[in-house]
């Protein structure tokens, strides 16, 4: 079950995989959601974290066509994301830890350009302006801010772990994980 803000979000996160506006996600999109993060990043695609990323990629879409492409045509149409995602992530279950999360994990490396296991307001802007693009400078820093929970200046993993879970599976209207792709 899901509430109209889970599916706005939903809608908002199926563009996003959609690569080729196809209106289907397939393998493809999924390699070129992870080759254009990396070329925005400045990653050289033969890095070890571009690596980690495009494996991680690869993993959290075999898990996902394998759950969501319930007709086995190779893609992933919009009502079988919604539904899937809602099975798997939103209801609770262990698919988030078992291939979100290390998709997630892994794109941080890339966005964490100084390695030090904290991703300071530059780069979690630079990361905005590739998942969103028409967030303003003043607006990024008002969510970052909002996801900074120990409000250190700086964003762990897990604080931005918490957000994207909030993206994905959360029904409350104010949780800052909310606006990670923008006002929905």
């Amino acid at each position: 079950m899901t509430n109209d803000l889970l599916d706005r979000k939903l809608e908002r996160a199926f563009t996003h995989f959609d690569a080729d506006g196809s209106g289907v996600i397939d393998a493809d999109d999924v390699i070129a959601l992870g080759s254009r993060l990396l070329s925005a990043l400045g990653e050289q695609p033969d890095s070890r974290k571009a690596e980690l990323v495009m494996s991680s990629l690869a993993d959290f879409w075999q898990d996902l066509f394998t759950e969501l492409d319930t007709n086995r045509d190779g893609k992933v149409t919009p009502a079988e994301y919604k539904a899937g995602m809602t099975r798997l992530y939103a209801q609770g279950g262990p698919a988030y830890d078992r291939s979100f999360r290390p998709m997630v994990q892994a794109i941080l490396t890339v966005v964490d350009k100084d390695d030090d296991q904290r991703i300071s307001p530059e780069e979690f802007h630079r990361a905005q302006e590739v998942f969103n693009p028409e967030l303003s400078p003043a607006d990024a820093e008002a969510l970052f801010q909002r996801i900074d929970k120990n409000g250190d200046g700086t964003l762990t993993v897990d604080e931005l772990l918490d957000a994207v879970r909030e993206y994905y599976i959360g029904t409350d209207e104010d949780a800052p994980g909310n606006l990670l792709f923008g006002e929905l």
